[in-house]
């Protein structure tokens, strides 16, 4: 038949080895945030120190030698410590699950209990909640009642805490929450009157069990909804990329580019046919970027810029003059974006000009990113009307924007003054491509 003692060690050893297994699967579980590892990696850390150490105690009170006597007084000291941290640590943990429902513990309250929970532990190690005896034996102090206080009250203040924010919690969670919060209190209470079990102990281990299945729970209901978000993201990038192709094969283009090979066919069979070759590479690429899922090396995109600004001055040379100036291509871009762009400073920017003009793409390293300019000295327009969705016919630029922002964490910025001109900026962080 168990005694007391032996039930209580039982009972502790069993929290020890569940803690383990808690404090593993901490460390191993990666859908975690970073923060709530290291958190529940001490919480489970300081309960296997506080039920291991008043398990070893348990085991070594009464005895003779001086392994017991360090076993004995070692053991209740840890109990004491670790338990008052852990009290520290599931406040902390407590006030960062209720800041994700917008009604985090008061910041106050966080520093009184941290600081009253080391102070506790001087308390403890001055042996003022207990004392060992010279046969080895445990015995309570006259302030013993004040550590079990201690544990009330903030357990007490944590869960009206919980309370008062309960309609911001699921019923899984605000369960799990006041579990943890009242049954260390009620726990205490009880361990102030009756000696020989570890009900704080006991209570501990199955409040840290509940919160790690909650947490998971939470977790898994959270990275459900990020890759819901992301599966989103995928389904509105690639309707950006539709709409990116889409807005390069304009009928106007295809139209204006067929009759100008019909005409070569008469006057330059050997131009006609390198128009047909550019205008299906043209159309091959565009296609192409229906598939294209991440971005593309610069090179391949001034290439189809190229044969893009190759195909609009096949009507008239004159009109339209344009500089590749490629200093760099060690870097990628979405596909279509400069393209898009490109397409833009022609119709919109020297399509204004009766006399047509100059379009320059040029690419350039700085210490910390790529840049890619399109610079037009077009008619203008205005920017803001633009950047605030005011102007559908720039549509392409914020398509652009937004792909790049998505795919490579770039940015676009452009200047652009009537009757001047426009300067679209390019760029992309270095290791910025996803």
């Amino acid at each position: 038949m168990f005694s007391i003692r032996e039930l209580n060690v039982s009972l502790e050893l069993w929290g020890v080895a569940f803690s383990v297994v808690g404090l593993v699967c901490s460390l191993l579980l990666t859908r975690f945030q970073n923060d709530y590892r290291k958190t529940f990696a001490a919480l489970f850390a300081l309960n296997i120190v506080s039920e291991g150490g008043d398990a070893m105690a348990g085991i070594c009170r009464g005895e003779s030698g001086e392994l017991a006597w360090i076993g004995t007084h070692v053991g209740n000291l840890s109990t004491f410590v670790a338990g008052f941290l852990l009290v520290a640590v599931l406040t902390m943990y407590l006030h960062n699950r209720m800041k994700e429902t917008k009604a985090p513990l008061p910041t106050i309250w966080l520093k009184c209990v941290t600081y009253s929970s080391v102070l506790m532990c001087l308390f403890a190690a001055l042996n003022m909640f207990y004392h060992i005896d010279e046969n080895n034996l445990y015995h309570r102090s006259n302030l013993y009642w004040v550590s079990g206080a201690y544990i009330v009250a903030v357990f007490l203040v944590n869960a009206m805490f919980v309370l008062r924010n309960w309609r911001s919690l699921d019923a899984f969670s605000l369960f799990c929450m006041l579990f943890y919060t009242l049954s260390p209190a009620v726990s205490a209470c009880i361990q102030v009157t009756v000696y020989g079990i570890n009900f704080l102990a006991i209570s501990s281990t199955l409040g840290l069990i509940l919160i790690f299945m909650e947490m998971q729970v939470s977790s898994a209901a959270m990275y459900a909804e990020r890759t819901k978000e992301l599966a989103q993201s995928e389904v509105q990038l690639a309707e950006s990329r539709m709409t990116a192709m889409v807005s390069q094969i304009q009928p106007h283009f295809i139209f204006n580019t067929l009759d100008t090979i019909y005409g070569l066919c008469d006057e330059d069979v050997e131009r006609a046919k390198e128009a047909i070759a550019s205008f299906s590479r043209y159309l091959r690429t565009n296609l192409a970027s229906l598939r294209q899922t991440v971005p593309v090396p610069i090179a391949t995109e001034i290439q189809h810029v190229r044969t893009y600004l190759e195909l609009e001055r096949m009507a008239d040379k004159n009109r339209l003059q344009y500089v590749l100036d490629v200093r760099v291509t060690g870097f990628l871009v979405p596909a279509l974006s400069v393209q898009t762009l490109v397409e833009n400073a022609v119709k919109h920017g020297l399509g204004g000009r009766e006399e047509g003009g100059l379009v320059t793409v040029s690419t350039h390293e700085l210490a910390d990113e790529f840049t890619v300019h399109i610079v037009d000295d077009g008619v203008g327009f205005n920017t803001n009307a633009i950047l605030n969705n005011m102007d559908s016919t720039h549509v392409g630029i914020l398509n652009t924007k937004a792909r790049l922002a998505t795919m490579c964490n770039g940015s676009l910025d452009i200047v652009s003054t009537p009757n001047e001109g426009t300067t679209v900026t390019i760029r992309i962080p270095k290791g910025g491509a996803k």
